[in-house]
């Protein structure tokens, strides 16, 4: 028999589904406290509840054909106001480079009462020594307590190449970082800095969480390649988490009225899911 397994990391639980991959009966499930002060952090929760299903049901590794993972381990953090402060190199010269410093000039955003993502800026003048400024804009925003990064320019959706520049610098010094032409295709610097910062927040995070998931499965035997729930109800691969974990969020409430759709069968209707940290309301309307 071919198994399918979703494994979702809640606030409060994690839980583990396998159905039969030919005729989507639920197997069996298995559920545990999720496990955010653990060393391994929610990985753990994960190998508990994948080894849980997996010995109870006597599923063999090389019976998973699908693996997913869904988290709101996202939406929490923002949600909670557990976030990265992030550094913005903005990059440009002249008028546009003016410009373009007040449409990068994000502040700080209110998540919750009292509970900021904080944000600060630097500038880089494209017009003398690039490579000199991106590296003394990242000691600066590292001086003033930014851990994470975006790299921001006017019209980079044409020409990345210096985005993408301050990317690779902090590549090198093993910090994460956004380049806002990664995120979106759209022109408007403002909006696609300000979705960057968010994506940004969130990272060291998901880079953490997805790593030690990642090793958990392979760890667990299971060859068939780690996939985790989109917000559009999709799945991405674990290294577009470590890009774009943004795309996780709300990924929760879309995976739950895909769920209900598949099994209730209706084309209309309201869809609760009540968890530890927020309760999501989902509707469906002509299916």
């Amino acid at each position: 028999m071919k198994v399918r397994i979703g494994i979702d990391v809640g606030g409060t639980f994690t839980d583990a589904v396998a159905i039969d991959n030919d005729t989507y009966e639920i197997i069996g499930t298995v559920k545990t406290p999720t496990t955010h002060t653990a060393e391994a952090g929610v990985a753990a929760g994960i190998v508990q509840v994948l080894h849980g299903v997996m010995e109870q049901h006597n599923i063999k590794p090389e019976d998973v054909v699908f693996i997913a993972h869904g988290t709101t381990q996202a939406t929490n953090a923002l949600l909670e106001g557990d976030v990265a402060q992030v550094g913005i190199v903005t990059l440009g010269s002249g008028l546009q480079g003016a410009k373009s410093k007040s449409d990068t000039n994000v502040g700080d955003i209110e998540l919750a009462a009292g509970k900021f993502l904080r944000t600060k800026n630097a500038f880089v003048d494209t017009s003398s020594d690039v490579e000199a400024g991106i590296k003394s804009a990242i000691e600066q925003l590292f001086s003033e307590g930014s851990t994470s990064y975006v790299a921001a320019e006017a019209f980079s959706v044409d020409d990345p190449t210096n985005e993408n520049a301050v990317i690779a610098e902090c590549s090198e010094r093993e910090v994460p970082a956004t380049a806002t032409n990664d995120i979106s295709k759209l022109y408007g610097l403002a909006i696609r800095t300000r979705t960057a910062v968010v994506n940004a927040s969130i990272m060291p995070k998901m880079l953490e969480a997805a790593n030690m998931t990642d090793k958990s499965i392979r760890e667990a035997g299971i060859e068939s390649p780690l996939m985790v729930m989109r917000c559009d109800g999709g799945v991405m691969t674990v290294d577009e988490v470590r890009h774009r974990p943004i795309l996780t969020i709300l990924s929760g409430p879309a995976a739950g009225v895909a769920g209900a759709l598949m099994y209730e069968k209706l084309t209309d209707g309201l869809f609760f899911e009540v968890g530890g940290t927020s309760t999501d309301i989902s509707c469906v309307k002509d299916g």
